[in-house]
């Protein structure tokens, strides 16, 4: 119903009804009351027809959904209603290193200097730090640790290291613009 009134005509249609309801409405209230449900009726039956119009249209003139609605509003139409289901992030796990056998996440804090001082050291000496990388396997973590690297100490690493862990400038630099985001 409320979608079919206006605020004010809303208002003054819960304000009758509620009347209505504790058998305090005047007999002009009550016509009130029936005049506005009649015009709310009258809304909804003009939108049933022309909801009734456009879609014989849609149908003579073969428009497809594509033709109405973009990409995006059909997309999120589908997983509103349960057509598809909703999208999911997606979860990117920090770089893992490891040194002297202890393992280290490195998420938005610093590293300890424990590792942190040879891990540098060993970057900017232009040294492979493959041995540091405890997830040698996942290309896309070991360009945000390369990645991570690079911001931080201002070296770049040499290329031949980088095909050693099996990675691409081009990873790196994507990983590097993550970093920046």
């Amino acid at each position: 119903m409320a979608k079919l009134l206006t605020d004010s005509e809303f208002q003054r249609f819960s304000e009758l009804q509620q009347k209505q309801s504790s058998f305090t409405i005047t007999a002009e209230e009550a016509d009130e009351l029936r005049d506005i449900v009649a015009h709310a009726q009258k809304r909804r039956d003009d939108r049933a027809a022309a909801m009734q119009s456009i879609e014989t249209f849609i149908r003579q003139f073969d428009i497809t959904p594509d033709e109405l609605f973009s990409a995006e509003q059909i997309g999120e139409a589908a997983r509103t209603y349960g057509l598809i289901p909703a999208a999911r992030k997606e979860r990117v796990l920090p770089p893992s290193l490891t040194f002297n056998g202890k393992p280290y996440q490195w998420t938005t804090r610093p590293l300890p200097d424990e590792i942190r001082v040879p891990l540098y050291d060993a970057f900017k000496g232009g040294e492979s730090v493959k041995s540091f990388i405890s997830t040698l396997k996942d290309a896309n973590r070991c360009a945000a640790t390369i990645a991570r690297l690079e911001r931080e100490t201002g070296a770049t690493y040499a290329q031949a290291w980088l095909d050693e862990l099996s990675v691409t400038r081009a990873q790196v630099d994507e990983a590097a613009l993550k970093l920046a985001a």
